[in-house]
């Protein structure tokens, strides 16, 4: 069953992916999909965290520290 790897990426392609209550650091595309594939080894799926969807992720309770990975 495949995870959701919610991140947050910057324009010269490094970013933010949202593990639990700390964010881990990424510099490429690539490394993210390490982080994932280390955090989540049954699967992963991403999704990108906008201004436009921080707040309806947020209600979610997306970043909610008991969503621990």
């Amino acid at each position: 069953m495949t995870q959701p790897l919610y991140y947050e990426q910057n324009a010269d392609g490094s970013g933010f992916a949202f593990l639990g209550s700390e964010p881990e650091y990424f510099r490429s595309l690539a490394e993210l999909h390490q982080i994932g594939a280390e955090f989540f080894p049954q699967g992963y799926e991403l999704y990108l965290v906008t201004a436009e969807n921080w707040q309806e992720l947020y209600d979610l309770g997306v970043f909610d520290n008991e969503n621990d990975y």
